[in-house]
């Protein structure tokens, strides 16, 4: 079974060290995981959904959720500006809740962070250490 994504980030933000957690990071290196840390850190990025948590009732820790966020890192689009311009932004708070409450509980609280643009214990500078490439601010080339 694949670690989660939010088992991922809790192992990562349990380490103290700096070069501990960039270790980390390249170890579970993952298109998915990249794709978390840009939704998080890319100032490029708009998230169409209102600010802070919304109401979710959280999935039972004893569910087997891990690695959902996997496969619904496909659906990630629907819920940035310009990502789907059909869609009204009430089904699109109500497509997210629905993915939270699917999720398992660290990946939901993971997305969040993404969502909120501060992922505890993994901060932009650690993400850009660990992969030089990624992240790249066109203004600074």
């Amino acid at each position: 079974m694949k670690k989660g994504m939010g088992e991922i980030i809790l192992e990562i933000r349990k380490e103290k060290s700096k070069a501990k957690k960039v270790e980390l990071l390249r170890f579970y290196d993952h298109p998915v995981l990249r794709g978390m840390l840009e939704l998080a850190y890319d100032n490029r990025i708009t998230w169409a959904l209102p600010e802070g948590n919304p109401p979710y009732k959280a999935l039972e820790k004893s569910f087997d959720a891990q690695g959902h966020l996997y496969a619904d890192m496909r659906r990630m689009y629907l819920f940035l500006e310009g990502g789907h311009k059909t869609i009204k932004p009430l089904r699109r708070e109500s497509i997210f809740v629905n993915l939270l409450e699917e999720l398992d509980p660290d990946d939901a609280k993971f997305l969040l962070e993404c969502k909120a643009r501060k992922v505890a214990g993994v901060s932009k500078k650690i993400v850009k250490e660990a992969f030089p490439d990624f992240l790249i601010d066109p203004a600074n080339k």
